[in-house]
């Protein structure tokens, strides 16, 4: 099947945020730029007020496809892709949008096979890419969820198309109705867990599956596991993680289950038993306080969820 034959009627925008990281911005960029596929008519880049020439150079670039939002400040992962999602809705009439950080670089058939699952699935509402690190090995903080099944069955099966239930927005790509009937990534996150929040709460709507076949990497400084306060080495990124205990407390009480948040707040009990009785844990007393007050946030943090409108565009709070 000629991919470019059951595209022609799809139309895309991709949404990149980036934050002072213009090496990785300007390879980024031109791995989306690039696809060989002619669905894509747009692509919003999303500049969180950089200060490291980002602001300068996106202004010298010419691309009638482009479409550059600088904010005033940065609003971290989350509210970039809350803008640019919003900007893809009110400023476009593409049918699918396609998210990822700036440190994403998709094959160059990478958006082509994702939009070839929706011919396959046609009930499906969004879909994954493969995320690899750059020594071709599976990216650990970016392997999708399985729906009903375990997560290992990503890994052994090789099927091309595998039903989750989460991902994260490294090559993720959602229908305009889709995100007319969830809204918007919830901005108030700032940062982690956005994205396995916001696509949980796609697959209550719509179905999801992992494309094998589309292929992205993730050139993150190491290849990391999600969320590992216990084995962080690196004491510049451990507020970071207020935000990591905090997060997925609401993303717990949005699943509507006592026993899936029970579950939640025994984890994060059990990275602190860990934090404070395994031996040789950097920073200890910064990781154990960071627990506490996050997973205490957590318990009163209840923002609304920001809906686009049928008849205007608008967004409405709901």
């Amino acid at each position: 099947m000629n991919p470019e034959e059951t595209n022609m009627q799809k139309k895309v925008t991709a949404v990149i945020v980036t934050y002072n990281r213009l090496t990785l911005l300007k390879s980024s960029l031109a791995k989306v730029l690039s696809q060989t596929t002619t669905a894509l008519k747009h692509v919003i880049v999303i500049n969180g007020a950089s200060t490291d020439g980002t602001h300068e150079y996106l202004d010298t670039l010419n691309d009638d496809r482009l479409l550059v939002v600088h904010l005033e400040k940065n609003l971290g992962g989350a509210g970039g892709f809350n803008q640019g999602i919003r900007q893809f809705y009110e400023q476009t009439h593409d049918n699918f949008v396609w998210v990822m950080d700036d440190d994403s670089m998709p094959r160059s058939d990478a958006l082509a096979k994702l939009l070839l699952m929706f011919d396959s699935v046609p009930r499906a509402g969004w879909g994954a890419s493969k995320v690899e690190w750059l020594d071709g090995n599976w990216s650990k903080m970016n392997v999708p969820g399985a729906l009903n099944t375990s997560n290992n069955i990503l890994q052994v099966s090789q099927d091309n198309l595998i039903a989750i239930k989460h991902a994260t927005f490294v090559s993720t790509i959602f229908r305009r109705e889709l995100i007319e009937k969830i809204g918007l990534p919830q901005k108030e996150y700032f940062i982690w867990g956005d994205d396995i929040e916001f696509t949980e709460r796609a697959t209550r709507v719509m179905p999801g599956y992992f494309v094998r076949d589309s292929v992205v990497v993730h050139e993150s400084k190491s290849n990391a596991k999600p969320g590992d306060i216990v084995g962080e080495t690196t004491e510049e990124r451990l507020p970071r993680y207020l935000y990591e205990y905090r997060n997925r407390i609401l993303t717990a009480k949005r699943r509507q289950s006592n026993i899936k948040l029970f579950k939640t707040l025994a984890h994060s009990s059990l990275d602190f038993l860990k934090t404070l009785f395994l031996p040789r844990i950097t920073y200890r007393q910064k990781k154990l306080s960071i627990i506490i007050k996050g997973t205490y946030q957590g318990l009163w943090f209840h923002p609304s969820i920001e809906y686009v409108t049928y008849s205007n565009d608008q967004l409405l709070n709901k």
